[in-house]
């Protein structure tokens, strides 16, 4: 009788065991458990706090993207840090509305600038030298002889000569206009090959094809050389050649410098610096654009702690700046530092979506 006694008691124990083993499976299955991960390497995630172990970089908690909103029908208004006020109306929002708080923004290290018309100076190095050109001199001289003999030569087609060697002048970089000037007498053309005369120096340089664009005959230049370390030899841009090299990616400027005392000789290095003003440009600062191969993505603040990806259409890049052609709008505050990691822990919540716009 007592045999039985016990095994009904451990029975009932063996019972009330399981029945709360399963309810602790049940209650654990039923709790979300928390995800952190990587801000450096999204992909790598893990159920408990500690470090990535690729880069040691502490995880961070991925948060339920949840829309909080106050049940109010009309828009509330919040200061941005420039003083102007947020947009937070409902019809300001997007659903993929990043969402970061003020914490998080400081951990990562979150700065931002905002999109405003400046006049911006663009400022550009030249490896150069002082000319020496053998191959234009020779060039200068055959057409010089030619128009001086054309009116003789008339019925052996003199003409047809001319004109193939006024080609191969504007090939190697003259202009119509510099052509008549070296051929008239206005310019000797011996002082690409003996140096400057009449307190000139000519300066050839060679500029990348992305500073092109700024290039121009006219702009001043100032050319410095190791021989003469505290003089400046000042002058403008001649010319730009047509013909660009493949192999450098490089055009060769032609400049024109003040050298009263004779002092530049042909083939002495230096270098040229152009500084170009351009005056009224919508631009941001460069790190705040991400360049995805076929579009290019800013993430703006449109509250204390919302951020949206917008997709821009930029111009000229002068550093540290770049212009805004459409897109953005004067005083629309961007995210200008750790933009790589908010674009992360946007993947993670939306996955591609957030560069839909």
């Amino acid at each position: 009788m007592k045999t039985l006694i016990e095994r009904s008691k451990t029975s009932k124990i063996l019972f009330l065991i399981s029945s709360l083993l399963i309810f602790t499976v049940l209650f654990s299955c039923g709790k979300a458990k928390d995800i952190y991960y990587c801000p450096m390497h999204p992909t790598y995630t893990s159920d408990r706090p500690g470090t990535c172990p690729i880069c040691n970089m502490d995880l961070v908690k991925k948060e339920d993207h949840a829309d909080h909103s106050s049940g109010s029908d009309h828009a509330s208004h919040e200061l941005n840090p420039n003083g102007s006020e947020f947009d937070s109306s409902p019809e300001a929002n997007s659903n993929e509305d990043l969402s970061l708080s003020f914490e998080k923004q400081q951990s990562i290290g979150i700065k931002t600038d905002i999109a405003k018309v400046r006049n911006l100076t663009k400022q550009f190095r030249a490896y150069s030298n002082v000319a020496y050109d053998p191959e234009l001199y020779t060039a200068l001289t055959e057409y010089k002889e030619s128009v001086r003999s054309s009116a003789a030569l008339a019925e052996f087609g003199s003409g047809l000569n001319i004109r193939n060697l006024q080609l191969r002048l504007q090939q190697l970089g003259l202009s119509q206009e510099q052509i008549r000037v070296w051929t008239s007498g206005g310019r000797d053309p011996s002082e690409l090959i003996l140096g400057g005369k009449g307190g000139r120096a000519h300066i050839y340089s060679q500029i990348y094809e992305s500073d092109l664009s700024f290039a121009k005959p006219g702009l001043s230049v100032i050319f410095k050389t190791d021989a003469y370390p505290d003089q400046e030899f000042k002058g403008k841009i001649k010319s730009v050649d047509t013909i660009l090299d493949k192999n450098t990616r490089t055009l060769r400027l032609r400049s024109e410098v003040s050298d009263p005392s004779h002092l530049l000789k042909p083939q002495m290095f230096g270098e040229v610096l152009v500084q170009i003003q351009v005056p009224h440009v919508l631009s941001i600062p460069s790190s705040a654009i991400l360049d995805t191969g076929t579009r290019k993505i800013v993430y703006t603040q449109i509250g204390p702690d919302k951020f949206r990806a917008i997709e821009i259409e930029t111009g000229r890049i002068i550093d540290p700046w770049t212009e805004i052609k459409s897109g953005l709008k004067t005083e629309e505050r961007v995210v200008t530092e750790s933009t790589f990691l908010l674009d992360s822990e946007a993947k993670i919540r939306f996955g591609s979506k957030t560069h839909s716009h």
